[in-house]
């Protein structure tokens, strides 16, 4: 009787061999080609941020396609700067090959971009263009493009001159700067103008007070543009309870489900829609070629796509609008 127990045991611990080694393996990453390892910093780690989850995956991709060891830093929220400036001391720190790094609109990024050079870590900036005194490698959505994409769809949905009034996040924004001139550029070339500018942070309630207080002033617009996800929820809940989507158009950014919803409804009459898959894509594999010596353009700008109730179930526009969907 003592074998066939001894037998047994034998099983069941090679199972748990197994299975462990099968959970560490998956634990381990895939075997790199000369031991890059690559960091990148974000604005945000919220994983109900569809925009840097995407971004997110796009690095990952990148990762795994060189065979490189990528770690994703930043804090939870994206207004928390002082949290984004200690995940990038923390990375230099580190000292990686390379950092990755979409940074916050804050007068202390300059220098610490500079300190990841002098430590010797090749350096890509994604998403927000910021000045330095070396420019470096960049690498974002063509924000002055979605500026004038947005223009030409509030001229199309205004049926003429567009009179706009922008909602955007902060004066100092560099990102909503780029696409407020393009927003200009085209409202000019359609006979129109931006009326109005409105700051509402990442506050969705802001984003709806200002409006409210707008619609009952009898404003001389026929068009908002929201440039974020919160503005255009804000806006939109203000034009519906108002009863006034058939007179006010609206267009937005990003694709969450609700903004997608709104534009099936109506409220929303355009959506522009970036990349950010390719921005943490190319951002992770520009980096890894300057690991390798390689010389890299200086900017890679990434267009972005105008979405309309017209175009939405188009199979490429689909992917667009659900990027996680389809990775996963």
């Amino acid at each position: 009787m003592r074998k066939p127990r001894l037998t047994l045991l034998l099983i069941l611990a090679l199972l748990t061999l197994a299975v462990y080694a099968a959970f560490f393996a998956k634990l381990l990453p895939a075997p790199d080609h000369g031991g890059k390892t690559v960091t990148v910093v974000l604005k945000s780690l919220n994983v109900r941020s569809d925009y840097w989850q995407t971004m997110i995956a796009g690095a990952q991709a990148a990762a795994k396609e060189l065979g490189a060891k990528l770690d994703v830093q930043g804090p939870l929220q994206e207004s928390d700067a002082d949290g984004q400036i200690r995940a990038l001391r923390d990375a230099i720190g580190r000292r990686p090959d390379a950092i990755a790094v979409a940074p916050d609109d804050d007068p202390r990024m300059p220098v610490l971009l500079d300190d990841v050079r002098k430590a010797g870590i090749r350096l890509v900036v994604m998403d927000t263009p910021l000045t330095l005194a070396e420019p470096p490698v960049f690498v974002a959505n063509d924000h002055l493009q979605a500026g004038r994409l947005a223009g030409d769809a509030a001229a199309r949905a205004a049926n003429g001159a567009p009179a706009v009034a922008v909602f955007s996040d902060a004066p100092r924004s560099s990102v909503s700067v780029k696409r407020i001139e393009g927003i200009r550029q085209s409202a000019q070339e359609h006979g129109g103008r931006v009326a109005g500018l409105y700051y509402s942070g990442d506050s969705e309630q802001l984003a709806y007070e200002f409006t409210v207080a707008l619609l009952r002033s009898n404003p001389k617009v026929n068009v908002f543009v929201a440039l974020n996800e919160s503005a255009t929820l804000g806006v939109a809940k203000a034009i519906k309870e108002a009863k006034k989507t058939d007179v006010y158009k609206l267009i937005g950014f990003e694709s969450s489900i609700y903004e997608i919803q709104l534009l099936e409804e109506g409220t929303v009459n355009a959506l522009l829609v970036q990349k950010p898959f390719n921005v943490g894509y190319l951002g992770v594999k520009t980096a890894a070629g300057l690991i390798d010596g390689r010389k890299a353009d200086k900017t890679t700008l990434i267009g972005s796509t105008v979405v309309t109730k017209a175009n939405m179930n188009d199979p490429v526009i689909q992917r667009l609008m659900f990027p996680l969907a389809v990775i996963q």
